[in-house]
């Protein structure tokens, strides 16, 4: 299957996740902090350290490790939103959500490593 298609139907996957967690954890990012957007790009950057993890150890076949990376999670996390809300929050003079909702971002890379390192010492 060609490679753009396996993305596509990943991505179409991990958007409908994505709509999903946004109707489970609503926010207005003029009046608070963007709840929905935090869960999904944490848990999302989390997921991503798991699967390439476990890709790699096990040799995952490489069209399996697209469709979950780059469709899925890539479909599933946001940066576009969490750049939108940011600029909404400063806008509407919500300069400290905006603060504290950038640095709870900023820990995304730390839950890839964190989901990388307990797959590894689990599953190696």
């Amino acid at each position: 299957m060609h490679p753009a298609i396996i993305v596509g139907l990943g991505g179409a996957i991990g958007s409908i996740a994505r709509w999903s967690i946004y109707e489970l954890i609503p926010s207005n990012p003029q009046t608070e902090i963007p709840w929905g957007t935090i869960s999904v790009n944490l848990l999302g950057a989390f997921l991503l350290g798991i699967i390439m993890a476990i890709s790699i150890i096990h040799s995952i076949n490489s069209d399996i490790t697209l469709f979950f990376t780059m469709g899925i999670l890539g479909g599933f996390t946001t940066m576009s939103t969490f750049g939108f809300e940011t600029f909404t929050m400063l806008e509407s003079n919500n300069t400290s959500s905006a603060i504290i909702y950038i640095l709870l971002n900023l820990l995304a890379p730390l839950m890839a490593w964190s989901g990388w390192k307990i797959t590894h010492s689990l599953v190696a």
